[in-house]
């Protein structure tokens, strides 16, 4: 029977049925005898590239195969699985059948697989040692959960090419002129009042702050899901483009992986408090890269996020 190495496993039993998604897939079921890391996937797609990310990493620490388990999105949610997307190396957990149920729970008897359960947003150095079969549960919102296996992350995390030609040539505008991407989350953090209870919305004196430590020859291209917003509020000292507005114009279907696969392509970067915009800057790492986050991530005061931006990026 495995044990728990750690003082936040447990040997919790948790189903790992979900909905699938309608690419082919290879299913396995985490058991005492696989040796499986079954990592739970959820939220938007910047959280579910964290999680992905942390998940794959300990499947590459210990050699193992790597389980999503989706059942977040069994039920109606604001939010869909996205990482079918991406060239990754895991398999995925699907709804089993009637009888199948019934052998998991036969089963579970006998076998137990211990459950880590991430206990804050500050980066857990005994991570690398929870032993598989295990199911991962958290955020996971810090590179150092990654960080060792960077490059192969890197690959297997890097956007599709959007099949529109606009989008591609405001690629090729990101990569010839001294670029910077600047994206203003608003849309839940402004309207779900949970979210805007525990996230801090960045104001426009932050992003004004931020687009005078560019240099002077910079041009900002604006990515946000309110680009009025953006375009009424934040007052910019240098060239500015407002990418969303001039793609729909071109007619570019707008698309959260369009998004993040241009911001890649921008030598700096000025991030919201947003997973999303954090993945931006992350998966471009340019030599010439400055990226510039907000000090304050959320509004109570007590939760330490100092491990979710990297030593080399700027608060402010």
């Amino acid at each position: 029977m495995a044990t728990s190495v750690h003082p936040h496993l447990s040997n919790e039993k948790q189903p790992l049925d979900s909905k699938a998604s309608d690419r082919d897939c290879t299913t396995t079921e985490a058991s005492a005898s696989d040796k499986t890391c079954t990592i739970s996937i959820s939220g938007g797609l910047g959280n579910q590239m964290l999680q992905y990310a942390a998940g794959r990493a300990l499947s590459i620490h210990h050699d193992c195969p790597l389980q999503l388990d989706l059942k977040f999105y069994s039920s109606k949610r604001h939010r869909s699985y996205e990482l079918d997307a991406f060239p990754i190396q895991a398999h995925r957990s699907i709804k089993p059948s009637f009888f199948s149920q019934i052998l998991s729970k036969i089963q579970s008897e006998s076998k137990h697989v211990p459950t880590y359960q991430e206990q804050s947003k500050r980066f857990d150095p005994a991570f690398f040692n929870t032993e598989p079969p295990v199911k991962i549960r958290g955020y996971f919102f810090s590179e150092k959960y990654f960080s060792p296996y960077a490059d192969q992350i890197r690959t297997e995390l890097t956007p599709p090419i959007p099949p529109d030609q606009p989008a591609r040539d405001m690629a090729i505008r990101l990569k010839e002129c001294v670029s910077t991407s600047l994206h203003v989350r608003r849309g839940d953090y402004v309207t779900n009042a949970n979210a805007r209870q525990r996230f801090w919305s960045c104001t426009s004196e932050y992003f004004e702050a931020a687009i005078e430590r560019l240099p002077t020859d910079s041009t900002v291209f604006v990515f946000s899901d309110d680009i009025e917003w953006a375009k009424q509020n934040i007052r910019s000292s240098r060239t500015t483009i407002y990418v969303n507005d001039e793609l729909k114009q071109a007619g570019s279907p707008e698309t959260g992986l369009r998004d993040l696969w241009l911001m890649t392509h921008a030598k700096s970067h000025i991030i919201a408090n947003s997973s999303f915009s954090w993945w931006g800057a992350w998966l471009a790492n340019s030599e010439a890269n400055l990226t510039i986050a907000p000090k304050k991530w959320f509004n109570d005061p007590e939760i330490d996020d100092s491990d979710i931006v990297p030593s080399s990026w700027h608060r402010i």
